[in-house]
């Protein structure tokens, strides 16, 4: 059954949510587990020192890769090694002894350490942000607590340290350019802002829309993605009220740079020859479009 364009939308609003969430990126409840779904460690990277000082907010303000090694003082003094990224629930670092999870761009909503629990308020610790590193999309965050004290009185502990974070939590896009574009439907210009998808692990898989609001009612393009070519397609364009299922469009794909480790920005180019819409006859699709592709960690 064909989504209407408000489906569409609101389905545009939630892919973007929930990487912004990304990523950025763009935050959920904190579970009251350590999830399960996080991504392993990234190919080729080094993994961090457990018996490295943890590093100022000078020292290493732009790491080239998530995760790093915080100090933790106090009751159950120790290195608490983060290596790998999550986004369930919110966005955060995990490691052999915990996790924590952030709070928007610059607190903490939440640490798991050694067996202790802290459900932090926005005053208990400070995220100063770092440099971007444009070539892996990585950002600093210079992370403190001060004296936060275990849920179940198990212990007071203070953290310190730089790790390394998907640089969009802090809205760094460096020199990426923003999203969007336009596409001409026959006589038509299509304007689109934003474009954010999310890649699907699984073949044939609806992925996101581009939606012109400025046109009564909307019109809509609606894209697909085959993991097994790497291949985007387009599924559906709707113009006037009809909907049109394409065939024999193209959508070439050229690499811009990382927004963050795990979404790349892209030129798309695409072009459907023929299209039989209902309100403007046989016509073409053609145009460019910057794309944010977001493949989250699990």
């Amino acid at each position: 059954m064909t989504p209407n364009v408000n489906d569409w939308f609101r389905s545009l609003g939630v892919l973007g949510t929930a990487f912004a969430a990304v990523v950025v990126f763009t935050l959920g409840t904190a579970a009251a587990i350590v999830p399960t779904g996080v991504s392993p460690p990234r190919a080729g990277g080094a993994t961090p020192d457990a018996s490295a000082p943890a590093a100022g907010p000078t020292a290493a303000a732009r790491p080239t890769a998530v995760g790093g090694t915080l100090l933790v003082t106090g009751d159950r003094e120790g290195s608490f090694v983060l290596d790998r990224e999550t986004t369930q629930d919110r966005y955060g670092l995990v490691g052999p002894e915990g996790r924590i999870l952030f709070d928007g761009p610059e607190a903490l909503a939440r640490i798991q350490y050694d067996g202790l629990e802290f459900f932090l308020e926005p005053d208990d610790c400070t995220v100063e942000p770092g440099a971007r590193h444009d070539p892996t999309g990585v950002a600093g965050a210079h992370v403190r607590c001060d004296d936060i004290e275990d849920v179940r009185d198990g212990g007071t502990i203070s953290v310190e340290g730089t790790v390394g974070v998907a640089a969009d939590l802090f809205g760094l896009r460096g020199d990426l350019p923003e999203t969007g574009g336009s596409l001409e439907l026959g006589d038509e210009t299509l304007t689109f802002e934003g474009a954010r998808f999310t890649v699907a692990p699984f073949a044939g898989a609806f992925i996101g829309q581009l939606v012109d609001e400025r046109i009564d009612p909307p019109a809509a393009i609606a894209f697909g993605y085959d993991p097994q070519t790497h291949a985007i397609t387009v599924t559906e364009v709707q113009f006037a009220g009809d909907t049109v299922t394409p065939r024999g469009c193209t959508v070439g794909e050229e690499r811009i740079g990382l927004l963050n480790p795990h979404t790349r920005v892209v030129e798309l180019s695409i072009r459907c020859d023929a299209l039989d819409v209902p309100a403007l006859g046989t016509v073409g699709l053609d145009g460019t479009i910057v794309a944010d592709l977001a493949e989250p960690p699990r």
